[in-house]
């Protein structure tokens, strides 16, 4: 009886030490588009880590509204502002200034940064394949999709 008890928590140990395993792995999986039959897709949460004290963003923005938005954002002189889809129609709009590199997480498409920085400061993404900057001209630039969801990187100085 004693053996069968001590296999029994040994089996019990084991699974969870599996479970505790898997689940940090399955919180890293790549953003998927999850279909909802009520409210249509559910998208995914763009993040730039770390936002820096005074940073921020700015979720659910419509596609009408982007522009107006990215160019309201990167009014001051000194900021960069990032705008990237969320699979939902709907785009994530991150104010930047602090000089600093940074990871990307569920950048997939429709990027679009408008860079108001001063001193010639670009802003540039980077990932395995593809690099693209966007110059302190207080233009706005876009990206490809296909160049958007390799970038892990970025930096802003």
């Amino acid at each position: 009886m004693r053996l069968r008890g001590i296999r029994q928590r040994a089996a019990a140990m084991a699974v969870t030490l599996i479970a505790a395993a898997l689940v940090p792995l399955a919180a890293q999986a790549p953003a998927q588009a999850a279909t909802n039959a009520a409210t249509g897709t559910a998208g995914w949460t763009p993040q730039i880590y770390p936002l820096l004290s005074g940073e921020w963003v700015k979720r659910d923005v419509t596609s009408e509204k982007r522009r107006d938005e990215l160019i309201w954002c990167s009014m001051a002189s000194g900021i960069a502002c990032v705008a990237v889809g969320q699979g939902d129609g709907k785009h994530s709009i991150f104010h930047l200034f602090k000089c600093d590199e940074r990871s990307l997480s569920n950048f997939v498409d429709a990027l679009s940064v408008r860079n108001n920085q001063t001193g010639g400061a670009q802003v540039r993404f980077w990932g395995p394949r593809y690099s693209y900057s966007a110059p302190a001209d207080g233009n706005i630039y876009n990206f490809p999709d296909y160049a958007t969801y390799d970038f892990n990187r970025l930096d802003i100085c």
